[in-house]
């Protein structure tokens, strides 16, 4: 595939919302018609995979238009609980290594606070 091709691929995955099961299969058929675009014209442009494909955002639309609404919720509410949950799991990570830095260096200071001997005098009798 060429760069304009590479450019249209990425800007479809782009506008769609969800990546299930049927929207790969999507994309699988759009990037089998975008290679057998690039094998019968050489250097096609943008304009001309617009023109032969749809818009990327026509293809969105009538996506939408065509799916099942429940499906598109379902998908939508399900991706909206791992993002939550990836919040969530991110931020206690970040208030646990929070805590934990804290612990280390109250110890620091505790342990710089006691006077330790620098070095030791040692006598040796005969």
């Amino acid at each position: 595939m060429n760069k304009d091709s590479k450019k249209y691929y990425s800007e479809l995955k782009l506008f769609f919302p969800v990546h299930g099961k049927i929207e790969r299969q999507l994309f699988s058929e759009i990037r089998f018609r975008l290679e057998e675009l690039n094998e019968n014209m050489e250097n096609i442009s943008y304009e001309q995979i617009c023109e032969e494909l749809g818009s990327p955002q026509e293809i969105v639309s009538g996506y939408f238009c065509d799916t099942d609404t429940e499906y598109l919720v379902k998908r939508l509410r399900f991706t909206q609980y791992i993002r939550r949950c990836v919040l969530i799991l991110i931020t206690a990570i970040i208030i646990i290594a929070g805590v934990y830095c804290y612990h280390l260096y109250k110890l620091y200071l505790e342990i710089s606070e006691k006077e330790m001997p620098t070095y030791f005098i040692e006598t040796i009798e005969e």
